[in-house]
């Protein structure tokens, strides 16, 4: 199982510039899971790999340019877009203006300025999509779920916990600690507040303490559930949705 991370796709033509942004990225600790050199390759890109955001050349060679290709992909799919280009000229930012990207970033740029770019564009997404910011209002706040994911902060770094690796979200007093393979992250959160965001379809309520992905359910009794290696209590007042859940299943 993969670990939780930022997965981004990047459009850009010029191989130079796509080692840079390669290794940048890598020491962001975000995975490049796919580079584009034209519009054509990149549509196909982001359909196949389900990138959490997109940085995009503006001067993109080729029919269309980055800008038109920006129109294509978020009628395709709503994403955080980060503009990439060395002519940051006033026509060229008055175009991209009306796409709504969530960061503009001129070229050359450092690892520091490329990570701040990235985690404003998820911040200005979620602004846009009703979430809160945090307390300072410059951050993406802990356990913000969105883009399929819920977003952890680790340290410095950012991650994403896709819906697919989360097992088990347990509370413990006013923190969360979400349960991947092998792994644990924690946030400040509720167990209330997360199951509101998350799809009721994939995840269903246990326990008071405990919330689970229904498919990742591998046997249950009348007093247990079994998800993963986890072997968790079942609330007397969960048994009926939980059933419910596993006869939709069958």
């Amino acid at each position: 199982m993969p670990h939780a991370t930022i997965r981004v796709l990047a459009v850009e033509d010029d191989p130079v510039q796509t080692l840079a942004l390669g290794g940048l990225l890598r020491g962001l600790s975000y995975e490049l899971v796919g580079v584009a050199a034209t519009a054509e390759e990149a549509l196909t890109r982001f359909d196949q790999e389900q990138p959490d955001i997109v940085l995009l050349d503006v001067n993109l060679a080729g029919s269309r340019d980055g800008i038109q290709l920006a129109h294509d992909l978020i009628r395709q799919r709503p994403v955080p877009l980060i503009f990439l280009t060395s002519y940051p000229d006033q026509e060229t930012f008055a175009r991209a203006r009306q796409v709504g990207p969530f960061a503009f970033l001129g070229k050359p740029y450092n690892g520091p300025l490329l990570g701040h770019s990235i985690e404003l564009a998820l911040q200005h997404f979620a602004t846009a999509l009703g979430l809160p910011a945090d307390a300072s209002g410059s951050h993406l706040p802990d356990g913000s779920v969105l883009l399929g994911g819920v977003f952890v902060r680790e340290g410095s770094r950012l991650l994403k916990v896709p819906f697919r690796q989360l097992l088990v979200a347990e509370a413990d007093h006013s923190y969360l600690h979400l349960h991947t393979e092998g792994r644990k992250h924690t946030v400040r959160s509720s167990l209330r507040e997360l199951e509101e965001k998350l799809p009721a379809r994939q995840f269903v309520r246990i326990h008071r303490s405990y919330l689970v992905q229904i498919s990742r359910i591998s046997a249950y009794d009348y007093h247990t559930v079994t998800v993963g290696p986890h072997v968790l209590p079942l609330g007397r007042a969960y048994r009926e949705e939980l059933l419910g859940h596993l006869e939709q299943l069958r």
